[in-house]
C-alpha cells in the first residue's frame, strides 16, 4: 500500500468531521445527553432533580465531607434545554479536531480534568469566603476549555458566525466567554463566572503544556511491541524479480531500471520506515507529542505524495 492509500493523506474531506473516527469527542456528548435526559425524566416539574442534588457544587457540603462534588459538578449539564443543545455542537465542532490532535486518551483526560478544574476555581472562591452557599452545577468550564484550546491552536482560523458573517476565531471564543461572564455576574453570583473563567485558563495551561508531557510520555516509558510493518510507498525495484536472470533481452533498458530510479526507490524506502514510526507515535499519544524533526519527516512524506499524485 502506497502513502498515498492512506486515510492520513486523502483529500476527500470526511463528513461530519470524521464520525467514529473521534470516539472521544461522541463518547462525552453521549454521557452528557444520556445525563440530561436521565435528570429529566426522572424528575417531577418544578422539583429539582435527585442528581443535581447528589452531585452539585456546594462548598459547606464539601467542607462537611461530601468531596465527591468537587469531581462530579463539572461533569453534570445544566437542566436547560438550549444550554445543552449549544453546548454539545460547540464540544462536536471543537472537540473532534483536538481529539485528531492530541488523541483519543489525551482529549478524554483533558475533557474530565478541565470539568475538575472549574470545580478547583469555585473552590478558591469558597475558601475565600465568597458565595459559600450557592449551588452550582454545569459543563460550561469544560466547554470553554475546549473552546479555548481549539483558538489557541487555530487562532487565524475564520468561522462563519451565524453562517454569514466571518470571524476569526480567537475573536469569537473570547466574545462568547465574555458574554458567558457577564450573564453570570449579572445574576449576583460569582461561582459561576469563576468556574467558566477557570475551565478557560486550564485550557491556556494545556496547550502550553501538554506538548512536552505526551512527548515525555512517549520517550519516559518502553514503546509498545511494534506491529508488522506496513509497505507505505510502491516499490518498483525488480532487483530479485526473474526476469534479472534470464538472456539478456534485445531491449535491455526495459528490464534494469536507471540507476536514478533505484536511488529513488531506496529514498522512499528509508522515508517509508521513518514515517511509519511517526504514524505509530501519532496514533498512540496524538500530533502534538511529535517533535520538530518527525513533523519534518510529515512534511517530507507530504512532498513524495504530491508528486506521486501529479
Amino acid at each position: 500500500m502506497g502513502i498515498y492509500d492512506r486515510d492520513y493523506y486523502r483529500d476527500e474531506p470526511r463528513p461530519w468531521g470524521g464520525g467514529l473516527e473521534t470516539p472521544g469527542t461522541l463518547g462525552a456528548m453521549g454521557a452528557t445527553i444520556a445525563v440530561f435526559f436521565i435528570q429529566a425524566f426522572t424528575t417531577r416539574p418544578g422539583e429539582t432533580s435527585k442528581l443535581l442534588k447528589w452531585g452539585d457544587f456546594q462548598f459547606h457540603k464539601i467542607a462537611a465531607g461530601e468531596v465527591w462534588r468537587i469531581f462530579t459538578a463539572g461533569l453534570i449539564p445544566d437542566p436547560g434545554l438550549f444550554g445543552l443543545i449549544l453546548s454539545m455542537i460547540m464540544l462536536y465542532w471543537a472537540g473532534k479536531e483536538l481529539e485528531r490532535n492530541y488523541g483519543t486518551k489525551a482529549f478524554i483526560a483533558f475533557y474530565i480534568l478541565a470539568a475538575w478544574a472549574t470545580s478547583a476555581g469555585k473552590l478558591m472562591l469558597g475558601l475565600a469566603g465568597i458565595d459559600t452557599a450557592i449551588s452550582s452545577v454545569g459543563i460550561s468550564g469544560a466547554i470553554f476549555a475546549v473552546m479555548v484550546l481549539y483558538a489557541c491552536l487555530n487562532p487565524r482560523k475564520t468561522i462563519l458566525v451565524f453562517f454569514v458573517l466571518p470571524m476569526p476565531i480567537a475573536l469569537v471564543v473570547s466574545l462568547l466567554l465574555g458574554f458567558a461572564l457577564l450573564s453570570m455576574i449579572s445574576d449576583g453570583t460569582k461561582v459561576h463566572a469563576v468556574g467558566v473563567l477557570s475551565g478557560a485558563i486550564f485550557g491556556i495551561l494545556f496547550y502550553k503544556l501538554a506538548p512536552g508531557v505526551l512527548n515525555w510520555l512517549h520517550t519516559g516509558r518502553p514503546r509498545r511491541a511494534a506491529r508488522p510493518a506496513v509497505r507505505l510507498f510502491e516499490s518498483h525495484d525488480d532487483e530479485e524479480a526473474p526476469e534479472r536472470n534470464a538472456p539478456v533481452q534485445q531491449e535491455p533498458t526495459a528490464v534494469s531500471p536507471p540507476r536514478s530510479a533505484r536511488n529513488d526507490t531506496k529514498v522512499d524506502e528509508q522515508l517509508e520506515a521513518k514515517l511509519d514510526r511517526v504514524l505509530g507515535k501519532v496514533a498512540q499519544f496524538g500530533r502534538a507529542s511529535l517533535t520538530p524533526d518527525e513533523l519534518e519527516v510529515l512534511q517530507q512524506a507530504s512532498e513524495v505524495y504530491k508528486k506521486k499524485r501529479s
